[in-house]
């Protein structure tokens, strides 16, 4: 019943609808777990029934609470072991246990086209690789009870997961300008990255795990950020945000629209390299945001 086609390739052999009991899960870093909510939304409209488990890598499981209060199909959590490697020996024994009649992505998650951006929106490309559909682009999470807002303040989250090397993050002279921009119109400000990247001056480092990062960023008054899936949390609550995207992330696609999380709140900046963006750009955008959550 169960087949690898290579040694780093499993597949699990779906069954065809009604389902009795499905997996769920995107099995990649935090941006990718909050771009399945439209596919889950509308696996979950089309089979009402159904009970769900909901999947994480361990290696990103600090994401998975902003799914608890999600919905009522979702019976259980599953952290699996492995990432890269996954299944490991423990993860395909847990899916042997529980005969599941469909996981989605039941293998490995591969882009049909390397330029799939000139077509899709990320959140219905996300649908299609995990062999759901969704018919909507846009993120749409249950606010946790545990906001308690803070007025006068703002995140940043600027150092991409590629950093120090990559296209997508800014640097720490240009991070420390747009902080300082801030504190100057009498903002707090929070820092919201990984405790092994550099911390910038004038900011306060907000520990803790990812999600509460989350729950940091969503007291505030605004964030900005680099391309990430920091973007994409604050999109499934309409948070105030200032997005700066490289373009060259993928060099097939021009234009980073496609993968621009939809958020009414939200301006997007885009520039071949990110740290390239003019910083008089990005501080009349800040203005911009500013008067538009006034």
């Amino acid at each position: 019943m169960y087949y690898h086609l290579k040694q780093d390739f499993y597949i699990y052999p779906n069954k065809k609808p009604p389902y009795k009991k499905v997996c769920i899960g995107m099995r990649g870093q935090y941006g990718d777990f909050i771009m399945q909510e439209p596919a889950l939304r509308e696996f979950i409209r089309n089979n009402p029934d159904t009970e769900i488990v909901l999947c994480v890598s361990k290696k990103f499981e600090e994401v998975m609470p902003l799914f608890y209060n999600y919905h009522k199909n979702i019976v259980e959590f599953k952290v699996f072991e492995g990432y890269e490697n996954w299944p490991t020996v423990s993860d395909e024994k847990y899916i042997k246990s529980q005969n599941f009649d469909a996981m989605f992505p039941n293998g490995k998650s591969i882009h049909p086209q390397p330029d799939w951006a000139k077509y899709r929106h990320i959140t219905i490309e996300t649908a299609l690789i995990m062999g759901l559909s969704a018919r909507t682009a846009k993120i749409n999470l249950k606010m946790p009870e545990n906001i308690k807002k803070e007025s006068k303040t703002a995140c940043i989250h600027m150092f991409s997961s590629k950093y120090p090397g990559g296209v997508r993050s800014i640097s720490i002279e240009k991070q420390t300008m747009i902080a300082d921009y801030l504190i100057q119109k009498g903002y707090k400000v929070y820092q919201l990255s990984a405790p092994h990247q550099p911390k910038i001056k004038g900011t306060i480092y907000n520990e803790g795990s990812y999600y509460d990062a989350c729950i940091r960023m969503l007291s505030t008054d605004l964030l900005i950020s680099c391309d990430s899936g920091m973007l994409f949390v604050s999109s499934g609550y309409d948070h105030p945000t200032l997005g700066l995207f490289s373009t060259l992330y993928n060099p097939l696609v021009k234009t980073t629209k496609n993968w621009q999380p939809i958020n009414p709140n939200a301006i997007y900046i885009e520039s071949p390299i990110a740290n390239n963006i003019n910083i008089n750009a990005i501080k009349e955008q800040i203005d911009n945001l500013i008067r538009k959550i006034k």
